[in-house]
Parts: structure tokens; sequence; C-alpha cells
């Protein structure tokens, strides 16, 4: 994500959410998943402003925002993440594209490029052992 101003970031996640949630009860007849169509393309822009995946590099860069900047921006509670440094976040923000981006091809009835997506997300969790629930 370098150079590449958070506000961007988070402003083309949210018109992919409302295209996906909102615009959706306003496409055609004939072209019923268009507004679907355009979040997806939102969410693919937003993947690459973020970078590869850590599997996709050879060398985890360091991130340039603080410790949980933008979670919320990303749909993420602040008692779900746990900051666990740099490459955990990255991970975690990767991984919330990648499941609406699973979900958005099994609404427009993909269903085997939306399992790769959500296959993708848990991945990403479970490689940098990100903690998704707090202990008790």
């Amino acid at each position: 994500m370098a150079n590449v101003p958070w506000a961007e970031v988070c402003e083309k996640f949210q018109a992919a959410l409302a295209l996906s949630r909102v615009e959706l009860h306003k496409n055609p007849e004939k072209e019923p998943y268009k507004s679907k169509y355009s979040a997806r393309a939102l969410l693919e822009e937003v993947k690459a402003l973020l970078g590869p995946a850590p599997e996709d590099e050879d060398e985890r860069p360091e991130a340039e925002d603080g410790p949980g900047a933008g979670d919320h921006a990303l749909g993420l509670p602040a008692e779900v993440v746990e900051p666990e440094g740099p490459v955990a976040q990255r991970a975690v923000r990767l991984a919330v594209i990648e499941f609406h981006l699973g979900v958005n091809h099994i609404d427009t009835e993909e269903l085997s490029a939306g399992e790769e997506h959500l296959v993708k997300c848990l991945r990403l969790l479970r490689r940098d052992g990100v903690s998704l629930c707090r202990p008790e």
C-alpha cells in the first residue's frame, strides 16, 4: 500500500459496499447483477491498492499506518482485531476484501470463484496467526 492514501482505499471499499447493498435494488431487470459486478471491480481495485497477499510476496513490507488504523472502515469492530503488528493487520485487511469478493461471487452464482476467495480469506487469517477472538 505504498504511497496510496488510506482514505482512497476506504472510499473505494465503502463505494463497493454501497453498490452491493443499496444499488442492487436499482438494477435493470435484464441486468440483475449489474451493481454486483461494479462492486466487484471496486473490490479488485482495493485489493490491488493493498498490494499482493503475503504468500505472493518475497518480502513483507512494513505497514505505513499505525496499529489498527482504518480497520473500522473495513467493517471490523475494535474488539475483533488484536493489534499483532503490521503484517497481521495487513492480512486482516486483505482477508476482509477476499471475504467480500467471495460473497460477491456467490451472490452472482459463481460458486467456485466465491469458494476460492473465501478459502483465501481463511488462509490469510490463519497464516499470520491472526486472532479473531480474545481469550476469556
